[in-house]
Protein backbone atom coordinates (compact mmCIF):
# COMPACT_ATOMS: atom_id res chain seq x y z
CA UNK A 1 0.00 0.00 0.00
CA UNK A 2 0.89 3.19 -0.80
CA UNK A 3 2.45 5.37 2.45
CA UNK A 4 2.33 9.31 2.85
CA UNK A 5 3.37 11.64 5.77
CA UNK A 6 1.36 14.74 5.75
CA UNK A 7 2.96 17.95 7.40
CA UNK A 8 0.16 20.52 8.02
CA UNK A 9 0.97 23.66 10.23
CA UNK A 10 -1.95 24.71 12.50
CA UNK A 11 -2.33 28.21 14.12
CA UNK A 12 -5.75 29.05 15.66
CA UNK A 13 -7.42 26.16 12.98
CA UNK A 14 -10.28 24.24 15.19
CA UNK A 15 -12.92 25.07 13.28
CA UNK A 16 -11.17 24.09 9.89
CA UNK A 17 -9.89 20.93 11.36
CA UNK A 18 -12.92 18.62 11.70
CA UNK A 19 -13.53 18.82 7.41
CA UNK A 20 -9.87 18.41 7.16
CA UNK A 21 -9.43 15.27 9.55
CA UNK A 22 -12.24 13.37 7.80
CA UNK A 23 -11.14 14.00 4.43
CA UNK A 24 -8.22 12.13 5.84
CA UNK A 25 -9.97 9.60 6.99
CA UNK A 26 -12.09 8.86 3.98
CA UNK A 27 -8.87 8.44 2.06
CA UNK A 28 -8.65 5.29 0.28
CA UNK A 29 -5.75 2.50 -0.51
CA UNK A 30 -3.37 4.73 1.57
CA UNK A 31 -1.11 4.25 4.41
CA UNK A 32 -1.04 8.02 5.93
CA UNK A 33 0.48 9.12 8.86
CA UNK A 34 -0.19 13.09 9.61
CA UNK A 35 2.40 15.39 11.59
CA UNK A 36 0.58 18.12 12.56
CA UNK A 37 2.85 21.59 13.69
CA UNK A 38 0.87 23.84 16.18
CA UNK A 39 2.54 26.95 16.44
CA UNK A 40 0.87 28.03 19.61
CA UNK A 41 -2.87 28.08 18.76
CA UNK A 42 -4.83 30.50 20.87
CA UNK A 43 -8.02 28.27 20.61
CA UNK A 44 -9.03 25.11 20.71
CA UNK A 45 -7.10 23.49 17.54
CA UNK A 46 -4.21 22.02 20.24
CA UNK A 47 -7.27 20.11 22.14
CA UNK A 48 -8.87 18.70 19.00
CA UNK A 49 -5.78 17.41 17.57
CA UNK A 50 -4.64 15.73 20.51
CA UNK A 51 -8.14 13.88 20.63
CA UNK A 52 -7.59 12.44 17.22
CA UNK A 53 -4.29 11.04 18.32
CA UNK A 54 -5.44 9.61 20.96
CA UNK A 55 -7.68 7.77 18.81
CA UNK A 56 -5.87 7.82 15.63
CA UNK A 57 -2.51 6.46 15.93
CA UNK A 58 -1.96 7.66 12.41
CA UNK A 59 -2.19 11.37 14.04
CA UNK A 60 0.84 12.64 15.45
CA UNK A 61 0.90 16.28 17.59
CA UNK A 62 3.88 18.57 17.56
CA UNK A 63 2.98 21.59 19.84
CA UNK A 64 5.23 24.68 19.96
CA UNK A 65 4.85 26.89 22.71
CA UNK A 66 5.61 30.45 20.29
CA UNK A 67 4.78 30.70 16.67
CA UNK A 68 7.70 29.54 14.80
CA UNK A 69 5.98 30.19 11.31
CA UNK A 70 4.80 28.04 8.83
CA UNK A 71 8.01 27.51 6.76
CA UNK A 72 10.13 26.14 10.22
CA UNK A 73 6.46 24.71 10.71
CA UNK A 74 6.93 22.48 7.93
CA UNK A 75 10.79 21.91 8.08
CA UNK A 76 9.92 20.37 11.75
CA UNK A 77 7.63 18.03 10.08
CA UNK A 78 9.46 17.74 7.49
CA UNK A 79 12.32 16.55 9.21
CA UNK A 80 10.11 13.87 11.02
CA UNK A 81 8.66 12.32 8.43
CA UNK A 82 12.14 11.92 6.62
CA UNK A 83 13.09 10.37 10.06
CA UNK A 84 10.20 8.02 9.77
CA UNK A 85 11.67 6.80 6.59
CA UNK A 86 8.34 7.86 4.55
CA UNK A 87 9.40 8.54 0.76
CA UNK A 88 6.40 10.19 0.06
CA UNK A 89 5.50 13.76 1.94
CA UNK A 90 2.83 16.23 1.08
CA UNK A 91 2.40 19.27 2.78
CA UNK A 92 -1.02 20.65 2.90
CA UNK A 93 -2.93 22.93 4.46
CA UNK A 94 -5.59 22.21 6.97
CA UNK A 95 -8.22 24.72 6.07
CA UNK A 96 -9.25 22.22 2.68
CA UNK A 97 -11.18 19.70 2.05
CA UNK A 98 -10.57 16.60 -0.47
CA UNK A 99 -12.26 13.69 -1.68
CA UNK A 100 -11.46 9.99 -0.95
CA UNK A 101 -9.23 9.40 -3.91
CA UNK A 102 -7.35 12.65 -3.89
CA UNK A 103 -4.12 11.28 -2.10
CA UNK A 104 -4.06 7.95 -4.10
CA UNK A 105 -4.20 9.99 -7.72
CA UNK A 106 -1.32 12.49 -6.63
CA UNK A 107 0.56 9.06 -5.63
CA UNK A 108 0.01 7.47 -8.80
CA UNK A 109 0.72 10.73 -11.18
CA UNK A 110 4.13 11.03 -9.39
CA UNK A 111 5.40 7.47 -10.12
CA UNK A 112 3.97 6.79 -13.47
CA UNK A 113 5.05 10.44 -14.55
CA UNK A 114 8.72 9.82 -13.18
CA UNK A 115 8.61 13.24 -11.65
CA UNK A 116 9.64 15.13 -8.12
CA UNK A 117 6.25 16.59 -7.09
CA UNK A 118 2.75 16.71 -8.11
CA UNK A 119 -0.19 19.46 -6.93
CA UNK A 120 -4.01 18.72 -6.96
CA UNK A 121 -6.06 21.17 -9.09
CA UNK A 122 -7.79 23.83 -5.99
CA UNK A 123 -10.83 25.50 -6.72
CA UNK A 124 -12.24 27.48 -4.31
CA UNK A 125 -14.22 26.45 -1.69
CA UNK A 126 -16.88 28.69 -1.40
CA UNK A 127 -17.12 28.34 -5.44
CA UNK A 128 -15.74 24.98 -6.65
CA UNK A 129 -16.64 25.28 -9.88
CA UNK A 130 -13.94 28.56 -9.95
CA UNK A 131 -10.39 27.55 -9.89
CA UNK A 132 -8.02 28.95 -6.83
CA UNK A 133 -5.24 27.30 -8.58
CA UNK A 134 -5.06 25.54 -12.29
CA UNK A 135 -0.79 25.93 -12.43
CA UNK A 136 1.55 28.94 -11.94
CA UNK A 137 4.31 30.76 -13.33
CA UNK A 138 6.61 33.48 -11.78
CA UNK A 139 6.12 36.82 -12.93
CA UNK A 140 9.52 38.55 -13.38
CA UNK A 141 8.01 42.45 -14.34
CA UNK A 142 5.65 42.04 -11.61
CA UNK A 143 8.49 41.45 -8.91
CA UNK A 144 8.35 37.78 -9.15
CA UNK A 145 4.84 36.90 -7.82
CA UNK A 146 3.71 33.60 -7.62
CA UNK A 147 1.31 33.79 -10.45
CA UNK A 148 -2.42 31.10 -10.17
CA UNK A 149 -3.11 30.52 -13.91
CA UNK A 150 -6.78 30.34 -14.47
CA UNK A 151 -7.58 32.18 -10.60
CA UNK A 152 -11.46 32.88 -10.88
CA UNK A 153 -11.86 31.39 -14.01
CA UNK A 154 -13.97 27.76 -14.84
CA UNK A 155 -12.27 24.67 -13.96
CA UNK A 156 -9.98 22.93 -16.58
CA UNK A 157 -11.52 20.36 -18.73
CA UNK A 158 -8.71 18.19 -19.41
CA UNK A 159 -7.65 15.62 -16.81
CA UNK A 160 -4.14 14.88 -18.26
CA UNK A 161 -1.42 16.27 -15.75
CA UNK A 162 0.66 18.95 -16.96
CA UNK A 163 3.93 20.47 -15.59
CA UNK A 164 4.02 24.11 -14.11
CA UNK A 165 6.94 26.32 -12.78
CA UNK A 166 4.76 26.85 -9.20
CA UNK A 167 2.45 25.39 -6.73
CA UNK A 168 1.24 26.58 -3.33
CA UNK A 169 2.30 24.67 -0.72
CA UNK A 170 -1.26 24.15 0.09
CA UNK A 171 -1.21 20.82 -0.88
CA UNK A 172 2.09 19.27 -3.17
CA UNK A 173 2.97 15.63 -2.56
CA UNK A 174 7.17 15.44 -3.11
CA UNK A 175 9.30 12.74 -3.10
CA UNK A 176 11.27 12.59 0.06
CA UNK A 177 14.29 13.10 -2.30
CA UNK A 178 13.32 16.61 -3.77
CA UNK A 179 14.38 17.55 0.05
CA UNK A 180 17.36 15.63 -0.14
CA UNK A 181 18.27 17.75 -2.83
CA UNK A 182 16.61 21.06 -2.52
CA UNK A 183 17.09 21.26 1.15
CA UNK A 184 14.54 22.44 3.94
CA UNK A 185 12.10 25.54 3.55
CA UNK A 186 13.82 29.11 3.95
CA UNK A 187 12.59 30.20 7.91
CA UNK A 188 13.22 33.81 7.44
CA UNK A 189 10.20 34.39 5.35
CA UNK A 190 8.47 32.86 8.56
CA UNK A 191 4.69 32.65 6.32
CA UNK A 192 4.13 33.99 2.71
CA UNK A 193 7.10 33.22 0.26
CA UNK A 194 8.04 30.61 1.75
CA UNK A 195 6.96 28.39 -0.85
CA UNK A 196 7.65 30.38 -3.73
CA UNK A 197 11.39 30.04 -2.33
CA UNK A 198 11.26 26.49 -2.43
CA UNK A 199 9.46 26.11 -5.59
CA UNK A 200 11.76 28.24 -7.38
CA UNK A 201 15.21 26.52 -6.05
CA UNK A 202 13.08 23.31 -7.95
CA UNK A 203 12.93 24.95 -10.95
CA UNK A 204 16.56 25.97 -11.12
CA UNK A 205 17.61 22.41 -10.04
CA UNK A 206 15.52 20.70 -12.57
CA UNK A 207 12.86 19.78 -10.56
CA UNK A 208 10.04 18.61 -12.26
CA UNK A 209 6.26 19.46 -10.72
CA UNK A 210 2.99 18.94 -12.71
CA UNK A 211 -0.29 19.35 -11.56
CA UNK A 212 -3.15 16.72 -11.88
CA UNK A 213 -6.81 18.21 -12.54
CA UNK A 214 -8.08 14.28 -11.74
CA UNK A 215 -7.10 14.96 -8.03
CA UNK A 216 -9.42 18.02 -6.51
CA UNK A 217 -8.93 19.87 -3.41
CA UNK A 218 -11.34 22.70 -2.19
CA UNK A 219 -9.79 25.66 -0.56
CA UNK A 220 -10.53 27.91 2.38
CA UNK A 221 -8.38 30.75 1.32
CA UNK A 222 -6.81 33.00 3.85
CA UNK A 223 -8.42 31.50 6.52
CA UNK A 224 -6.11 31.97 9.11
CA UNK A 225 -4.01 35.30 7.91
CA UNK A 226 -7.06 38.11 8.18
CA UNK A 227 -7.41 38.40 4.14
CA UNK A 228 -5.38 39.84 1.64
CA UNK A 229 -5.54 43.66 3.04
CA UNK A 230 -4.62 42.46 6.63
CA UNK A 231 -1.89 44.28 8.23
CA UNK A 232 -0.13 41.07 8.63
CA UNK A 233 -0.70 40.07 5.07
CA UNK A 234 0.22 43.23 3.71
CA UNK A 235 3.48 43.12 5.64
CA UNK A 236 4.88 39.91 5.24
CA UNK A 237 3.74 39.94 1.44
CA UNK A 238 5.81 42.86 0.77
CA UNK A 239 8.63 42.61 3.47
CA UNK A 240 9.06 38.62 2.05
CA UNK A 241 9.14 39.87 -2.07
CA UNK A 242 11.74 42.20 -1.42
CA UNK A 243 14.03 39.55 0.41
CA UNK A 244 13.34 36.65 -2.01
CA UNK A 245 14.39 39.67 -4.73
CA UNK A 246 17.53 40.21 -2.94
CA UNK A 247 18.18 36.43 -2.28
CA UNK A 248 17.89 35.47 -5.84
CA UNK A 249 18.50 38.26 -7.86
CA UNK A 250 20.32 41.09 -6.08
CA UNK A 251 20.18 44.98 -5.32
CA UNK A 252 19.54 46.36 -8.48
CA UNK A 253 16.42 43.82 -9.13
CA UNK A 254 15.43 44.40 -5.39
CA UNK A 255 15.15 48.33 -6.06
CA UNK A 256 13.18 47.79 -9.35
CA UNK A 257 10.97 45.68 -6.96
CA UNK A 258 10.91 48.67 -4.31
CA UNK A 259 9.92 50.82 -6.90
CA UNK A 260 7.15 49.09 -8.78
CA UNK A 261 5.65 48.53 -5.19
CA UNK A 262 5.98 51.96 -4.06
CA UNK A 263 3.93 52.81 -7.68
CA UNK A 264 1.49 49.81 -7.15
CA UNK A 265 0.68 50.78 -3.53
CA UNK A 266 -0.29 54.61 -5.05
CA UNK A 267 -2.41 53.19 -7.82
CA UNK A 268 -4.31 51.08 -5.25
CA UNK A 269 -5.28 54.04 -3.35
CA UNK A 270 -6.54 55.88 -6.18
CA UNK A 271 -8.39 52.97 -7.91
CA UNK A 272 -9.21 50.71 -5.68
CA UNK A 273 -9.62 52.46 -2.25
CA UNK A 274 -6.77 51.75 -0.61
CA UNK A 275 -6.54 53.73 2.28
CA UNK A 276 -3.15 55.71 3.70
CA UNK A 277 -2.79 53.16 6.43
CA UNK A 278 -2.27 50.16 3.81
CA UNK A 279 0.40 52.32 1.67
CA UNK A 280 2.60 53.19 4.94
CA UNK A 281 2.39 49.43 5.68
CA UNK A 282 3.87 48.28 2.10
CA UNK A 283 6.39 50.88 2.76
CA UNK A 284 7.69 49.81 6.02
CA UNK A 285 7.65 46.23 4.72
CA UNK A 286 9.68 46.97 2.12
CA UNK A 287 11.84 48.66 4.47
CA UNK A 288 11.75 45.58 6.57
CA UNK A 289 12.61 43.54 3.54
CA UNK A 290 16.00 45.46 2.85
CA UNK A 291 17.09 44.95 6.59
CA UNK A 292 16.86 41.20 6.18
CA UNK A 293 20.16 39.15 6.61
CA UNK A 294 20.13 36.84 3.53
CA UNK A 295 21.09 33.48 5.52
CA UNK A 296 21.78 30.20 3.56
CA UNK A 297 19.14 28.03 2.83
CA UNK A 298 18.81 24.77 4.98
CA UNK A 299 19.76 21.61 3.69
CA UNK A 300 20.04 17.99 4.56
CA UNK A 301 22.31 15.79 3.68
CA UNK A 302 21.37 13.26 0.26
CA UNK A 303 21.37 9.53 1.13
CA UNK A 304 20.34 8.68 -2.48
CA UNK A 305 21.92 7.34 -5.40
CA UNK A 306 18.66 8.04 -6.98
CA UNK A 307 17.53 10.78 -9.52
CA UNK A 308 14.18 12.64 -9.35
CA UNK A 309 14.70 14.73 -12.30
Amino acid sequence: MIRIALVTVTFNGETVWPEFYASLVAQKDVDWHLIVVDNASKDGSVAAVEAAAMADPRVTLLANTDNIGVAAGNNQGTRLALEMDFELIALINNDTSFGSGMLRQLAHTLERESVGAVSPLIPFYDEPDLCWYAGGHFSGPRGMLSLHDGMGKPLPTTSRPFQTDYAPTCCVLFKADVFRTVGLMDEAYFVYWDDVDFLWRMKNLGVIILVDPSAVMLHKVSVSTGGRLSDFSIRFGHRNQIYFARKHFGSLYASYVSAFTTVVGLARMAVVGDTWHHFCVRMAAVGEGWRMSLPQPLSLPSNSDESIL
